[in-house]
C-alpha cells in the first residue's frame, strides 16, 4: 500500500513541478495570454507585470515540488516531509493570489484544482511520512 501511496505521491509532485515551472517561465516570458492573465488584475498590487509572479510561481512553487519529487523517489520519509512543505507552499501562494488579484472572480477554475492539489499532495506527504 505504501508503494501506490509513493509513487502517487511522486506523480502529483512532478506534475506540479512541470506545472508551476512553465507556468512560471510563461509568465516571466511574456508568454500567457492577455485574455487568460490580463495585465488589469494586478492594479492594486505590489507587482507592475507578471514577472516577479512567475518568477516566485517557478523557483519557490517549482522548485519546492521539484526537490519534492527527486526526495519522494529517494527517500519515503525525505520525500512526505519536502512534499508535505510543497503542498503548503503551493496552497498559500495560491490563497496569496487570489487575496491579492483583480480578478472578476474570486477564484478561476486553475486556482481551484491547484489548491486541492496542493491538499492532496501535502495529505499524501503527511502518510508517507508517518508510515
Amino acid at each position: 500500500m505504501i508503494t501506490v501511496l509513493r509513487g502517487s505521491l511522486f506523480i502529483v509532485d512532478l506534475f506540479v513541478a512541470l506545472a508551476a515551472i512553465g507556468g512560471g517561465i510563461a509568465l516571466f516570458a511574456g508568454l500567457e495570454s492577455s485574455d487568460r492573465v490580463p495585465p488589469e488584475w494586478l492594479h492594486g498590487t505590489p507587482f507592475q507585470s507578471y514577472v516577479v509572479p512567475g518568477l516566485i510561481l517557478a523557483v519557490i512553487v517549482g522548485g519546492s515540488t521539484a526537490i519534492a519529487t527527486f526526495a519522494t523517489y529517494e527517500s519515503p520519509s525525505a520525500g512526505g516531509a519536502v512534499s508535505l512543505l510543497a503542498g503548503v507552499l503551493l496552497m498559500g501562494f495560491i490563497v496569496v493570489e487570489v487575496a491579492i488579484l483583480n480578478q472578476p472572480s474570486r477564484w478561476t477554475g486553475t486556482e481551484v484544482v491547484f489548491f486541492i492539489t496542493g491538499l492532496v499532495m501535502s495529505l499524501l506527504g503527511l502518510v508517507v511520512l508517518k508510515a
